[in-house]
């Protein structure tokens, strides 16, 4: 999950808010590209991966959570490979902080972009949806502390449970999550797709409720534009544990993929010890 979500996350930062024209030319999964604004962000994951790293390794340390662990894990993790991708509001107040405590103090909270959404996807590996619904909204609230940035979390982890726990039968992906938050939202892509939290995860929705297939997927989220790497790591990470979903990956994608302390080696052994715990 977390190394397919890197894979996204490291092949879409490629094409990141470049022009329509651009992605088209470029997205046709032979090659890895830079970044357009942060140029070392090549073949690497950003801080969409870097948090969900985060949000992982807090799962499989700590049962019990508030905003100050998990602040705690993020600004450790950050502080041991410093990677660029974050708002200058989170990077600063992260760069800032010597522990939670610290980011909570500093940091504006009062976010509704897709921030909290793009790290809870591993939440969504608990069996009990009470417990999914409270991770997500404790992680949320230490940098995105509104009913969106709430809410587009819950959206996102649960739709990793709905395909890990094989829940097909009973309902729809739409249906499941709406059944549960309670809403009767209508999901959509609206191209190119907003770092908002509600569009981000209006499209990732939509696009991996019909997917049937990973490559076609990488494709085309990052065809429509916009939060691309965002949006491609959520599908990748969410439609590893879809079912039935032919998951081959062009293999440039594993081989080039970073393998340095926090790179390849180190998401695929994450990887394992989640397996490990929520099998």
């Amino acid at each position: 999950m977390i190394l397919e979500a890197a894979i996204g996350d490291a092949y879409g930062a490629g094409f990141e808010f470049q022009g329509l024209d651009y992605i088209i030319k470029n997205n046709d999964l032979t090659q890895y590209h830079k970044h357009g604004m942060y140029t070392e962000i090549y073949k690497r994951y950003t801080d969409d991966t870097q948090m969900a790293i985060a949000i992982a390794e807090l799962l499989l340390e700590d049962d019990n959570w508030n905003e100050v662990k998990v602040a705690d894990k993020f600004v450790e993790v950050f502080h041991r490979d410093k990677r660029r991708g974050y708002s200058d509001r989170v990077y600063n107040a992260l760069d800032a902080s010597k522990n939670g405590s610290d980011f909570l103090k500093i940091i504006d909270n009062r976010s509704s972009g897709n921030g909290s959404a793009m790290r809870a996807y591993s939440i969504g590996l608990l069996k009990d949806i009470p417990q999914i619904l409270d991770f997500c909204e404790i992680q949320a609230k230490t940098s995105h502390n509104t009913a969106e940035g709430i809410s587009c979390a819950k959206r996102i982890a649960l739709a990793v449970h709905f395909y890990k726990y094989q829940l097909g039968d009973k309902s729809s992906l739409i249906d499941f999550i709406n059944d549960t938050l309670k809403e009767k939202e209508i999901y959509k892509v609206t191209s190119p797709i907003d770092m908002h939290g509600y569009f981000t995860t209006q499209a990732v929705i939509k696009i991996v409720s019909e997917a049937d297939s990973m490559k076609d997927c990488l494709k085309k989220g990052i065809d429509f534009g916009g939060d691309t790497d965002t949006v491609a790591a959520l599908c990748m990470a969410i439609l590893s544990q879809k079912e039935n979903c032919e998951k081959t990956l062009p293999s440039f994608l594993y081989d080039e993929l970073e393998n340095g302390s926090y790179g390849k080696d180190f998401l695929i052994n994450l990887d394992l010890k989640l397996t490990e715990k929520f099998e």
